[in-house]
């Protein structure tokens, strides 16, 4: 029986499913649609303050599976704006990581402001012209 038991609480613990609950955040969502409407910057750690040493930018819908590419690891879904394991908003998701573990996963709802790619914690948007582009801290193209 223990054997049963501890079979049954591997079998919880694998690495298929990030773990983290895909969220809305109508502040970040508010923040950056507002960002973008303005000719201003502002690091995306002051609006997403945390403990993540990276973010991947992906404008959905998005399957699962494409999910799952672009991150290179096993990833399950749920949450705010997804269905059946995959993203089926037109917006963007935002998946923070630190040292390649998810540690929180947002939905902008239906706003796709920002460009799909990985950026470092010190990623800048810039915003001109009702645009945002992803720059390092120095004002130079960012991402991975």
């Amino acid at each position: 029986m223990t054997l049963i038991a501890l079979l049954a609480l591997l079998a919880g613990c694998s690495e298929t499913a990030s773990g983290v609950t895909v969220e809305f955040d109508e502040n970040l969502e508010k923040a950056i649609g507002d960002l973008a409407r303005s000719d201003d910057s502002s690091p995306l750690k002051e609006l997403a303050p945390g403990d993540w040493t990276s973010v991947r930018v992906l404008t959905g819908p998005a399957s699962g599976t494409r999910i799952e590419r672009e991150l290179g690891r096993p990833v399950e879904l749920d949450g705010d704006g997804t269905y059946d394991g995959d993203y089926v908003q037109d917006g963007n998701l935002l998946v923070f990581q630190r040292d390649g573990e998810t540690v929180r996963m947002v939905s902008l709802g239906q706003l796709a402001a920002l460009a799909d790619g990985e950026y470092a914690a010190d990623v800048v948007l810039q915003a001109r012209g009702g645009a945002i582009t992803m720059t390092g801290p120095d004002g130079r193209p960012a991402g991975r």
